[in-house]
């Protein structure tokens, strides 16, 4: 079924009665993204959530200087969007591109608001979701002021260890915060420490 893993994706949180996932799914719409395609524009006010069937995305925003600074991957089993942008109905500063052919179920916000009316199953599932965003952009803000670049890679890698087989080197730079170039001579490091134990 299509949308299985949708499904395990919501009962890893909540039990979900069998008329609240029939209603669910007759308001998805899936949409398929090829490589580098935007999903999603700066600029535009957030109408939709997103669950990643397959592929990956990287959600941005480019500063003053026309420097890209990737803030989150969306790999399958993810749940992805602006979720500012969603709540407050104010123009997002995120783009949203496909990284590779991707796979998505889009929920758009009125049948959300429906939903939560209709399942209150599904306040709670949001709220645990919401609540688990939260935690990781606290998690990353944390580790961009308290932790140097060499360990804030390791701990990526070790949290998504097939990231580098998925994603640009100058991708997972740039949602490091560092260069290129400084990534080259963090991966050497570690290389030659390796070597040396």
């Amino acid at each position: 079924m299509i949308y299985q893993l949708l499904r395990e994706n919501i009962e890893k949180r909540v039990k979900l009665p069998e008329e609240a996932w029939t209603r669910l799914i007759s308001h998805l719409t899936s949409k398929t993204l090829k490589k580098r395609e935007v999903w999603f524009k700066a600029g535009e006010v957030s109408e939709t959530m997103a669950f990643v069937l397959k592929g990956c995305l990287r959600t941005f925003f480019t500063d003053e200087k026309g420097h890209e600074h990737i803030v989150q991957f969306a790999f399958e089993d993810w749940w992805t969007g602006d979720l500012m942008s969603f709540v407050t109905q104010e123009p997002s500063a995120y783009t949203i591109e496909a990284l590779e052919e991707t796979t998505l179920c889009i929920l758009h916000k009125e049948d959300y608001e429906q939903l939560l009316l209709d399942f209150p199953i599904y306040e709670r599932f949001f709220r645990i979701l919401v609540q688990g965003a939260y935690v990781a952009s606290q998690t990353r803000m944390i580790a961009l002021m308290s932790k140097n670049a060499e360990n804030r890679y390791s701990d990526l890698v070790r949290k998504y260890p097939l990231l580098e087989l998925r994603v640009a080197q100058h991708h997972i730079a740039s949602h490091l915060g560092i260069t290129p170039e400084a990534l080259s001579r963090i991966k050497r490091n570690i290389l030659e420490k390796s070597k040396s134990t």
